[in-house]
């Protein structure tokens, strides 16, 4: 079974592509900052983008920390999910509904509980990692693959938003 240290590759390929898209999303936001600062429900939907980019990235740098022990680790790894997930639940309040359609896979990974799920999938991934087996760590590729889909999604759907937004 592979260790954190085997992870390595994987935390740094993930902290660089979600620094990268964190990066656009400040420029996208600040071309547009005076239409998303008049409407709260884009100011929520880009607020929930910088969550959903930034986990990889606490997430990678978390990785990366050389000769951490796994209980370590996996608390860390627990807290940064439970900090995002509850990031998202206070955005999400400001947030009048999901701004896609409900079908779709940007009606699918645009709301709040799928969102919610990625950072049940961190610490999911810690508090199995925690407890000793290291194969918790394989829960990062998909919380950090959805992370990415879903909040390039979002970024798309708040730089074009539907009508109704506005």
């Amino acid at each position: 079974m592979a260790g954190p240290v085997d992870w390595e590759s994987f935390a740094v390929m993930t902290g660089g592509a979600s620094g990268a898209l964190t990066g656009l999303l400040f420029v996208a936001v600040s071309l547009n900052a005076d239409r998303i600062a008049r409407h709260p429900v884009l100011r929520a939907i880009a607020a929930q983008t910088l969550v959903l980019f930034l986990a990889p990235l606490i997430m990678a740098t978390i990785l990366l920390v050389p000769r951490q022990a796994d209980r370590a680790l996996g608390a860390e790894l627990m807290a940064a999910g439970l900090a995002g997930g509850l990031s998202l639940l206070v955005i999400g309040r400001h947030r009048r509904g999901p701004a896609a359609p409900d079908k779709g896979p940007i009606g699918i990974l645009d709301r709040r509980d799928t969102n919610i799920v990625v950072m049940l999938l961190f610490v999911a991934g810690g508090a199995v990692l925690a407890s000793g087996r290291p194969d918790g760590l394989y829960l990062l590729l998909p919380a950090s693959l959805v992370a990415f889909v879903s909040g390039v999604l979002s970024a798309w759907n708040f730089l074009l938003p539907p009508p109704n937004v506005l």
